[in-house]
């Protein structure tokens, strides 16, 4: 990881955080069902106390996960709990830590993984383990100290997003086939900080697995029955460039309604210039994967 100086107007909104890569590797429990697991997530670990010796860090982190022995419908059928040999993996976390000396630290931390792909590929219930660690730390060099740079606004400002999503996902029959989903949304967003903003907004959604799942019912329905559109609010949390976000919707168009009348979405924007930027996103309704979104994203 690396521990960032205050060389940055966000380093010191965050309390000088820390950023870096985790790699974690889970025995799952039944290694006949399940097998093993491997997580690879960036993350950042923000001080919400800190003084000269003690700190109480929040973690975040994604990236991509491996399961040793997801489902097949022949060698491993009684594992209906994943799917698909890769997955995305998160992990939620706090981090208690104490500083010996200027390089040693001992430090306590409990977090919550997930392992999901997002119903790309059923079965898709996803993998839950809370863990508990315990780390010895070393810093070879001594942290060299810079000015700080304080940040300019005192909030975020405003803006207009536009953004779309492609992803393929299953449905529970016909089995084993890919179906397109597209999204296209619109949001305006607000500051209310200057970590987080919130926004309104709405969804087109286009769910090919909507068609699917009904013909295969005997409800034969036209190719206008996947089209979705949805009306939404949401919170964003600002890193630097980067927007991870939360969002709930409601169906104002839905010919579905076997999901309800509301849907979600959790995900991350990361703006590589002023305007244009990545799209990386997972739609639920609640805690029932919906399908994943990857796409573009441009703010004015």
């Amino acid at each position: 990881y690396t521990q960032t100086n205050g060389s940055r107007a966000w380093h010191n909104v965050y309390n000088r955080p820390q950023v870096g890569v985790s790699i974690k590797g889970f025995d799952l429990a039944n290694k006949d069902l399940l097998g093993y697991g491997l997580g690879i997530a960036a993350y950042i670990s923000s001080p919400v106390i800190s003084t000269l010796r003690f700190k109480w860090n929040l973690e975040i982190a994604a990236g991509p996960g491996i399961i040793s022995k997801p489902f097949d419908d022949d060698d491993n059928y009684k594992n209906i709990a994943i799917g698909s040999y890769g997955n995305a993996y998160v992990f939620l976390g706090q981090r208690f830590s104490y500083q010996a000396n200027d390089q040693l630290h001992v430090s306590l931390a409990m977090a919550f993984n997930h392992f999901s792909n997002s119903a790309y590929s059923l079965p898709n219930l996803g993998l839950n383990y809370p863990t508990v660690s315990f780390g010895i730390g070393y810093q070879l060099q001594k942290s060299t100290a810079v000015d700080s740079v304080p940040s300019k606004a005192s909030r975020q400002t405003g803006k207009w997003i536009t953004a779309f999503g492609l992803g393929l996902k299953e449905v529970s029959d016909p089995k084993n086939v890919k179906y397109p989903t597209f999204s296209l949304m619109g949001e305006r967003s607000f500051g209310l900080s200057r970590k987080s903003s919130v926004i309104a907004g709405f969804d087109f959604m286009y769910n090919s697995g909507l068609y699917a799942t009904r013909n295969a019912d005997s409800n034969t329905v036209s190719v206008l029955g996947n089209v979705q559109l949805g009306l939404k609010i949401g919170y964003n949390l600002h890193i630097d460039q980067a927007q991870i976000f939360l969002q709930a919707g409601w169906y104002a168009i839905d010919s579905n309604k076997k999901d309800g009348n509301f849907y979600h979405r959790a995900g991350i924007r990361y703006f590589f210039t002023d305007h244009f930027g990545t799209h990386l996103a997972l739609r639920t309704h609640l805690f029932k994967a919906d399908y994943f979104e990857a796409g573009m994203a441009y703010r004015f």
